[in-house]
């Protein structure tokens, strides 16, 4: 089955290649902000003696990832008046400079202000990837974007490798200094300190590396592509039954207007804003959560990158299991096993290695984010698929206000365990949703 999928990527090759390297360059920042985090908030407090809360902390990420589903669609508008490769330049180039500018910044409002920066860019850039991957496989997009979102997961590992090397090589540990505004552990080694703004110039010239390819390859498929593709394979072959386009659509085929009136669509958007806060929690609270009972900061590093490995892995094969049995029971597997998971990091935290296996599960399955494109397609049709995704993403912004909301409550009003309940229990009306609408 993953040698068909294979075989028709390799009808062109470089594209493929291209699609992954982008995704890998474009989930650097966000995938990566877990392992900064800690260093930001030590470095805030160097320059201005103030603890810099978690939820304050948290909300750049956040605002990240509120770019990326708020303007992914943008792209999907531009590419009717701009030739795809011009647009792709344009957004890459915007992307490294944007990143690599954040050398200069050592100011939490104006580090905000580039988290939007990062998240609008990015969010375009993904939506051309997820666009260009479901036109050249039109017929097996669960496993297409599955290898696209694996190589996207596999940038977290990369960024959280590199947080380690270039700003603690050491392995120096942080400590609890307690202030007038609050208490948190943080670094106050001055050599850690000094190399937190390097890490931006390292991300930037690790993610112009990785888009350059793409910026000269990736563009869609014409008619005549699709035809040739055909030809070769053999009108009659099961990979051209099963992977090429058909002539009538199967399943429906649903304009942008008539998605509006499918209650499909609104179920499908709720269990996205669910996803968005248990990929938040994993993604981005992981060294927060455990510093506390894990007090070395290499090993969280290695928590968060065995989480991205793991995520990758989740993203490929959930898109590969949907190609097999459908959104519906995809979805169902995934979030019944991630809610009680994720409520369980407020306990395996005291057992380094159980937080590690604890951490790599629930970001296998928070992979079925790769999921969401398959599933516009399978529910709604490709027609406009561009559009579809990013409207159906847009879910996710209200997943990161909410996220924001209930961690500004961990601050005031309850403890990690109650957050924590807050972040898993709503996977497991996800899990019914999916089974009972889809």
């Amino acid at each position: 089955y993953l040698f068909s999928v294979l075989h028709l990527q390799l009808m062109n090759p470089s594209l493929v290649i291209c699609v992954c390297l982008s995704s890998m360059g474009m989930g650097l920042p966000f995938f990566s902000y877990g392992a900064l985090l800690p260093y930001l908030s030590s470095l805030f407090y160097h320059l201005s003696g103030k603890i810099t809360s978690q939820a304050a902390m948290a909300l750049q990420p956040v605002i990240l990832l509120m770019g990326i589903t708020l303007t992914g669609s943008l792209s999907g508008i531009l590419e009717y008046y701009m030739n795809v490769r011009v647009l792709n330049f344009i957004l890459s180039a915007g992307y490294v400079i944007v990143i690599g500018c954040s050398y200069f910044v050592e100011n939490y409002a104006v580090l905000t202000v580039i988290a939007v920066l990062i998240g609008t860019l990015g969010g375009q850039i993904n939506v051309c990837n997820v666009a260009r991957l479901s036109e050249w496989n039109p017929r097996k997009s669960g496993a297409a974007n599955g290898i696209m979102g694996f190589f996207m997961g596999i940038s977290g590992f990369v960024g959280s490798v590199m947080c380690s090397a270039v700003i603690n090589p050491d392995n120096k540990e942080p400590v609890l200094v307690n202030t007038t505004s609050g208490s948190d552990t943080i670094f106050v080694d001055p050599d850690v300190i000094g190399n937190i703004r390097y890490i931006w110039l390292a991300w930037a010239g690790a993610v112009a590396a990785l888009f350059i390819p793409g910026v000269f390859i990736l563009r869609p498929p014409t008619p005549e592509e699709v035809c040739t593709q055909d030809d070769l394979l053999g009108g009659d072959s099961f990979e051209s039954v099963e992977l090429l386009p058909r002539t009538k659509p199967v399943g429906p085929d649903y304009s942008v207007k008539e998605l509006f009136r499918t209650p499909k669509f609104y179920v499908l958007y709720l269990i996205i804003l669910i996803l968005s806060l248990v990929l938040l929690t994993s993604t981005e609270l992981y060294k927060f959560i455990g510093i506390e009972a894990i007090n070395d900061d290499k090993f969280l590093n290695i928590v968060g990158a065995a989480g991205s490995i793991a995520n990758a892995f989740g993203r490929i094969t959930w898109g590969l299991i949907l190609d097999r049995i459908g959104t519906k029971w995809t979805f169902f597997a995934a979030f019944f096993i991630q809610g009680p998971l994720t409520i369980a990091l407020h306990y395996s935290k005291w057992a380094k290695w159980g937080y590690l296996a604890n951490i790599c599960i629930v970001s296998f399955c928070a992979g079925i984010f790769t999921c969401i494109a398959p599933a516009c397609i399978e529910l709604f049709g490709s027609r406009d698929i561009s559009l579809k995704y990013a409207l159906t993403l847009s879910a996710e912004s209200i997943g990161c206000v909410l996220f924001f909301l209930l961690q500004l409550g961990q601050e005031y009003l309850y403890d990690e365990l109650v957050f924590l309940i807050l972040m898993g229990a709503p996977s497991s009306l996800a899990a019914l949703l999916a089974v009972l609408c889809f």
